[in-house]
């Protein structure tokens, strides 16, 4: 017997065999559970659309404000005696 009829015969008999009882509130469990996961991930997106918001934000301020560069000097240099 060659091991790909062996596996389908063992199949064969887990399937025709008693099957497993299931608990009678499985459905409310995984609707409960299923709940989470969209909060969850809905909560996810959310706080990265935040931070997204926040660094484009930060982005276009940089871009105002220059940070980078020094800042002008508020006097004029003397010229006189060149």
């Amino acid at each position: 017997m060659s091991p790909a009829d062996r596996k389908e015969t063992e199949v064969r008999r887990m399937l025709a065999g008693p099957h497993p009882r299931v608990p009678t509130d499985l459905a409310a469990r995984a609707t409960a559970r299923g709940r989470r996961l969209m909060i969850h991930r809905r909560r996810a997106r959310r706080l990265g659309r935040l931070l997204a918001l926040l660094v484009l934000a930060a982005l276009v301020w940089a871009a105002a404000a220059q940070p980078w560069l020094p800042s002008p000097a508020h006097t004029t240099p003397r010229t006189e005696g060149w």
